[in-house]
């Protein structure tokens, strides 16, 4: 065999094990890249590879530009807010915040201009005791949930309604957009037990939606226990989460589930330099001994909101390499088709007309802001 017949075989084997490589890889990719719907007992089940899957005339991309920053400036005791809570948006992108500290719901206008405090730390009437959580209904009402009832407020600082909680223990609220009010509690007695319940606007039982357990035993401690997280829409839907799943639930407005969305992921290991930090910050100073007992890896998921859109975003423990954190959004069907990181500092809190509001619970140097941003879809 000559020196060119034997180049010429050499070369035709070459590109053919190349050839054969790249078909064997092309597919796999396709596939791996694929979302896949199907239905499963009368439930359509997205379920979704670890990256996004951008989708045929859709944006593949989300660009955050920050255009307002609230709580800069001084209020009558110092920084403008002493603990944040809550955040909300009305129809007039009016913003609605809940200070915890000071017991003062502050209301700005869309440039961040002060336009009413009203709020009056109590027991009474028309009193906070202890607010937790803060929504903004459909018709512009603030809705306070506090230790022992639910306050509706005006945008003229009114308070328009009381409804009692006392039997009904709660530790978050929303309220969809027919005015049903969903409401988690939390039961230590034997196992630890988080509850998500359905009630009609005056707050009438219609249904418990899902409980989940896990084991609880005194003095043992888990940083990243699982932990409910929910949503309902305008149309009456409401989509919930325990994040130890990277499994979204989704139920018509009768509470029959119609939707689950999954997505594939790495287990996120907890390093040991974080074991260690979490153990100095949140258990150093404790006055009895506590055993602590981390898991395996982070829970997938931190927790999740929704947009007016019907859009879902959940936020990641994935570090972007820049101080932030990744976030997973998907569209009203479930698919994953972009990613987005905020500070670690900023919690994404609500989405309103393309808009992005996040709670800084505390800046580099201690203030608590509430941070706006434009979003632009590419």
């Amino acid at each position: 065999m000559n020196q060119k017949t034997s180049s010429y075989l050499f070369c035709s084997v070459s590109s053919f094990a190349v050839l054969i490589s790249v078909l064997l890889f092309m597919p796999a990719v396709s596939i791996a890249q694929k979302v896949k719907i199907q239905t499963e007992d009368g439930v359509t089940v997205v379920r979704n590879p670890k990256k996004p899957v951008p989708q045929p005339n859709g944006p593949s991309k989300l660009l955050l530009k920050e255009d307002l920053v609230i709580g800069k400036e001084a209020g009558e005791s110092g920084y403008l807010f002493a603990g944040l809570r809550s955040v909300g948006v009305d129809d007039q992108e009016n913003i609605w915040t809940l200070d915890w500290q000071d017991i003062k719901i502050r209301v700005f206008d869309k440039n961040g201009k002060l336009i009413n405090t009203f709020g009056k730390k109590g027991q009474g009437p028309n009193e906070l005791q202890s607010p937790i959580r803060m929504v903004v209904t459909e018709d512009g009402t603030g809705a306070i949930l506090d230790r022992n009832k639910i306050a509706f407020y005006a945008l003229d600082g009114r308070c328009v309604k009381e409804i009692s909680t006392a039997r009904t223990p709660a530790a978050r609220i929303k309220i969809d957009g027919k005015g049903f009010i969903y409401l988690d509690s939390m039961d230590l007695s034997k196992t630890k037990v988080l509850t998500l319940r359905k009630f009609d606007p005056e707050l009438k039982p219609i249904a418990t939606v899902t409980s989940y357990e896990e084991p609880f035993v005194f003095g043992v401690a888990n940083p990243f226990p699982g932990l409910l997280y929910f949503h309902g829409t305008k149309d009456g839907r409401l989509i919930w989460l325990v994040t130890k799943k990277y499994e979204f639930h989704v139920l018509d407005s009768g509470g029959k589930p119609i939707r689950k969305i999954v997505k594939d992921y790495v287990p996120l290991k907890i390093s040991a330099d974080e074991q260690q930090r979490i153990l100095k910050e949140q258990y150093a100073d404790r006055p009895y001994q506590i055993k602590v007992e981390f898991p395996d890896a982070y829970p997938p998921v931190e927790y999740f909101i929704g947009d007016d859109e019907d859009r879902l975003y959940a936020r990641t423990r994935e570090e972007d390499g820049k101080g932030g954190l990744w976030y997973d959004v998907f569209d009203p069907e479930g698919r994953c088709f972009t990613r987005f990181a905020l500070p670690k500092e900023e919690m994404a809190f609500i989405i309103k007309k393309n808009k992005l509001y996040a709670l800084i619970s505390e800046n580099e140097e201690g203030i608590p802001l509430v941070k706006r941003y434009a979003m632009e879809w590419k």
